[in-house]
């Protein structure tokens, strides 16, 4: 094995191992704005950084941020979906 692959496996492992699953406030608001989005015929919102994969979770400091937002997302989705009536369970806080 040469030297330059050596070093591109070892760095994409130490990416890896530097990523963060989401956090359950992330799902749960991914999930919310998606049963909103259906309930009120919306086109979806992308979602995709709070989910696997998503850019939210490339850092401690991005997962972090990324879950204050959920949890703020997910309460004015609560919020807006209580005012217009609609019964997501989904979009419990």
């Amino acid at each position: 094995m040469g030297i330059h692959r050596f070093i591109g496996i070892s760095l994409v492992g130490v990416a890896l191992a530097c990523a963060t699953e989401p956090s359950e406030q992330c799902l749960a608001y991914a999930a919310c704005q998606a049963a909103y989005d259906e309930a009120t015929g919306n086109a979806p919102v992308d979602v995709a950084q709070y989910q696997t994969g998503g850019a939210c979770w490339d850092s401690a400091e991005n997962a972090a941020r990324c879950t204050d937002d959920c949890e703020v997302g997910l309460s004015l989705l609560a919020d807006a979906a209580a005012d217009e009536g609609l019964d997501l369970p989904t979009c419990t806080p």
